[in-house]
């Protein structure tokens, strides 16, 4: 029942959206249409003057003896010919690139609407919180129930290490890189984020590059007439944005490394790396979050033989970071600290 409302939620709204669209296509169209016909209309008026100003300039010249005010005549009407052939020929133009702004935002949101579409299905349909079948047998297992793994009952510590970050969903997930390394690779709900944030304007820009560069080539248009405002309109949402989604895919998951082969753990690029006689056990951690939202983030804890703790990795998916617990544990060869049993 509430799968159907859901679904049936869903499809009014993707048809409403569709509407507005199609609503929003039809009159930026007829907008156009009108402002092309009112500029073909001030053309062919214009049109008309200069042939009225040509006609009074040969009918003047005709005459069999011209007077002063006839030569003034001729030299003013000459002036205006010039200004108003420059007017025309300017109109002319912007006739044959009425359609760009439309075409502009047409791409642009097309494109914006295109990425959206491939980001989402990215995150909804990727790897990472799909879980293999050997995780899925760690996830319905015990933990005294998985071979070769190491519990340390009552070892529990109640003062946990501080959360790197918090969100409330799979941010990162702890995988073989090698047969000697474990990392921490970024989720595809992130990825997908970030290149959403990072490809989303380019639509936009890429119009307007274009442009730029034919008028360029195709044209004599002096450089400081380009349309460079038009084209710094676009750099000025595309930057931010180019930014933000480079932020996310760069520095928004952890790059923490485990070798087994040099026996360290290496939490982060610039930090000094954990012996792994130095660690103690591993735990789960479950941590209320509180903020607009509250919402449980879980966490693997390393418990360290001098008293302290780091934190591997957290965030909201809490069968993916148990499942990474067991591996890491078995990977490290160390136990993971259980509650004492009543």
């Amino acid at each position: 029942m509430k799968k159907g409302i859901f679904s049936l939620l869903v499809v009014i709204f993707v048809l409403l959206g569709i509407g507005k669209v199609a609503s929003q296509i039809r009159t930026s169209w007829q907008h156009q249409q009108n402002m092309q016909v009112s500029l073909q209309e001030n053309i062919a008026n214009q049109k008309a003057k200069l042939q009225a100003m040509d006609e009074d300039i040969a009918r003047t010249q005709a005459k069999p003896r011209l007077s002063d005010h006839d030569r003034w005549l001729i030299g003013h009407l000459s002036k205006s010919r010039e200004k108003l052939a420059t007017v025309i020929t300017g109109l002319e133009k912007t006739g044959q690139h009425i359609h760009r702004p439309l075409i502009r935002q047409w791409v642009g949101h097309g494109f914006m609407l295109a990425v959206f579409v491939v980001m989402a299905g990215l995150a909804l349909s990727g790897r990472s919180n799909h879980l293999t079948k050997e995780e899925q047998r760690w996830r319905n297992s015990e933990l005294n129930e998985i071979p070769q793994l190491q519990l340390s009952p009552g070892q529990v510590r109640h003062t946990t290490a501080p959360l790197s970050n918090a969100s409330n969903f799979v941010t990162g997930r702890i995988k073989p890189r090698n047969r000697h390394q474990l990392g921490v690779t970024r989720s595809s709900t992130l990825t997908a984020m970030g290149l959403a944030f990072l490809l989303a304007p380019q639509g936009t820009l890429a119009v307007d590059v274009y442009y730029l560069v034919d008028t360029l080539l195709s044209t004599s248009t002096p450089l400081a007439e380009l349309p460079w405002n038009t084209l710094s309109n676009s750099l000025m949402v595309s930057i931010p944005f180019a930014l933000a989604g480079l932020y996310v895919l760069m520095f928004t998951t952890g790059s923490a490394r485990i070798d087994r082969q040099r026996q360290q753990i290496q939490l982060d690029a610039n930090g000094q790396p954990i012996e792994f006689r130095e660690v103690e056990s591993l735990q789960l951690n479950q941590l209320l979050t509180t903020g607009q939202r509250s919402f449980v983030n879980s966490q693997i804890q390393l418990n360290l033989r001098d008293g302290s703790s780091v934190s591997l990795l957290s965030h909201a998916g809490k069968d993916q970071m148990y499942v990474d617990l067991i591996r890491v544990a078995l990977f490290m060869d160390k136990p993971i600290a259980v509650p004492q049993a009543n």
